[in-house]
Order: C-alpha cells, then structure tokens, then sequence
C-alpha cells in the first residue's frame, strides 16, 4: 500500500477511535485501533495485486498516459 494510502487510512482509523472515546464506548480505543490496523494489513495483503494495478492506473493517468486498459 502507498504511503499516503496507508497515511489516509491509519488517519481514518485514529477518527473511529477517537470517536468511540467521545462516545463513552467501552471499547478500548488502543485495542480496537490495533484490530483495525491488523485488519487494514491483512486487506492490503489479499489485494495486493488488484492494488498494484490501480497504483499503476493513478501513475499513468497523473502521468497523462492513462489508456484505460489494465497494464497500460
């Protein structure tokens, strides 16, 4: 994963904590930010090479050479 995906991703995950905190959830905010984390690892793992092709699909289409097939 990029990382500024990762980036934008872990930021999301600290909001959902922290919004349980506020909440007064009984959830414990460093453990359930653990689980996410491991969770968002174990996606990223298993769509690895889906992920890729999109990362390449945003380089070439930053890069103005986007063909709209997989691959380029």
């Amino acid at each position: 994963m990029r990382d500024s995906h990762r980036a934008e991703a872990e930021r999301r995950l600290v909001r959902v904590v922290e919004e349980v905190r506020r909440s007064g959830g009984r959830v414990d905010g460093k453990v359930l930010l653990t689980r996410a984390r491991g969770a968002l690892d174990a996606m990223a793992r298993a769509a690895g090479e889906k992920y890729e092709a999109y990362a390449r699909a945003l380089d070439e289409a930053e890069a103005g050479r986007w063909t709209g097939r997989p691959g380029g």
